[in-house]
C-alpha cells in the first residue's frame, strides 16, 4: 500500500517510529486547514504561516511523546489554541478575572463600587486585582493551572483542552474544579488581600 492511502492514524504511528515520508503525507493533507484557523484568528498571513508551521514541528520534535487518536481533530484545535493565545497578546487584552470570581460571590464589601465614577481609579483596582489572582494561580500545580488558564483565558473548551493535553475529559474537569475552588476560597477568605487591594478595614 501506497504511503497516500495511508490513514492519518497510520501514518501518525509511521512518524513515532521516525518516517519523514510520513510527516511530509500528513503535512500536505493537514497544513492548510492548520494555516486557515490561524488566519481565521490573527488577521496575518505571516503569524498563521508561523503558528502552522510551529504545530507542525512540534509533532515531529515530541513524536515519540504524543498520544493523537485523530489527527486532523489534534492540528485544527491547535491552530485554534494558538490563535487565540497570538491575537489576544497582540490586542493586549487584559485577563478579567473579576466576573469569574465575584459573580454570586460576596467576597468585596459592600460599600466597594466598581461603578464609580472615577474611571481611572477603578481601571487601577482592577489591573491590581488581576495582578493578586495571577499571584494565587501561581500556588496551583503547574498542570491545575495551565488547564485554568486554557479555559479561562484563552476560551477552550473542555473537548479542546482534553485534545491539546492528550488527557481525558474527565481530568480537565477534576482539574479545573480544583482550580476554582481554591482561587474562590482563596478570594473569600483573604481578608489581607482585600486590605491590600482596597485599604478595607472592616468596622
Amino acid at each position: 500500500m501506497t504511503i497516500t492511502k495511508l490513514t492519518d492514524l497510520e501514518l501518525f504511528h509511521k512518524i513515532v517510529l521516525d518516517d519523514m515520508n510520513a510527516f511530509n503525507e500528513l503535512f500536505e493533507r493537514h497544513w492548510a486547514k492548520v494555516y486557515a484557523v490561524a488566519l481565521r484568528y490573527v488577521k496575518d498571513r505571516e503569524l498563521a504561516l508561523e503558528i502552522a508551521h510551529d504545530i507542525f514541528v512540534n509533532i515531529w520534535t515530541k513524536r515519540k511523546q504524543l498520544n493523537i487518536d485523530n489527527f486532523q481533530n489534534y492540528v485544527v484545535t491547535s491552530a485554534s489554541y494558538h490563535g487565540i493565545r497570538k491575537s489576544r497578546a497582540l490586542k493586549a487584552i487584559p485577563i478579567s478575572y473579576i466576573e469569574d470570581y465575584l459573580e454570586n460571590e460576596n467576597i468585596l464589601p459592600a460599600s466597594m463600587n466598581f461603578q464609580s465614577s472615577n474611571l481611572g481609579e477603578q481601571k487601577i483596582q482592577e489591573e491590581e486585582f488581576q495582578s493578586n489572582i495571577l499571584l494565587l494561580l501561581e500556588s496551583l500545580p503547574n498542570r491545575c493551572r495551565e488547564i485554568y488558564l486554557m479555559s479561562r483565558h484563552d476560551n477552550l473548551s473542555i473537548q479542546e483542552i482534553a485534545i491539546l493535553l492528550n488527557i481525558s475529559k474527565r481530568t480537565v474537569e477534576n482539574q479545573l474544579t480544583a482550580a476554582l475552588k481554591y482561587l474562590r476560597t482563596a478570594m473569600k477568605y483573604s481578608g489581607i488581600l482585600i486590605i491590600l487591594l482596597y485599604g478595607y478595614h472592616p468596622l
